[in-house]
């Protein structure tokens, strides 16, 4: 992945466009596995919003497993739909 700097001194220049890029980066980063799925579940909701997409868009099967296996708040109308967990 290249990172490109924006020209801030641009008239074209929108700073939502540069802080959607960033989170964008960030989404790849996790499903590298390098972010908590709390910190993921977190900027995958932000970005969605700004998209108007679901949360769930933007996570991995494991995240949407782990997201269910913690009980983790979640809003099916605004996130999207999770797996069914087996109970133990």
């Amino acid at each position: 992945m290249t990172t490109i700097t924006p020209d801030l001194s641009s008239p074209e220049f929108d700073p939502r466009d540069a802080v959607l890029d960033a989170a964008l980066a960030l989404l790849e980063s996790r499903a590298a596995h390098m972010l908590t799925v709390d910190e993921w579940v977190g900027l995958a909701r932000a970005v969605a919003a700004c998209q108007g997409m679901q949360t769930v868009g933007y996570l991995t099967d494991r995240d949407l497993d782990q997201v269910a296996e913690d009980e983790m708040d979640w809003d099916t109308e605004r996130d999207g739909p999770l797996p069914e967990v087996e109970p133990d």
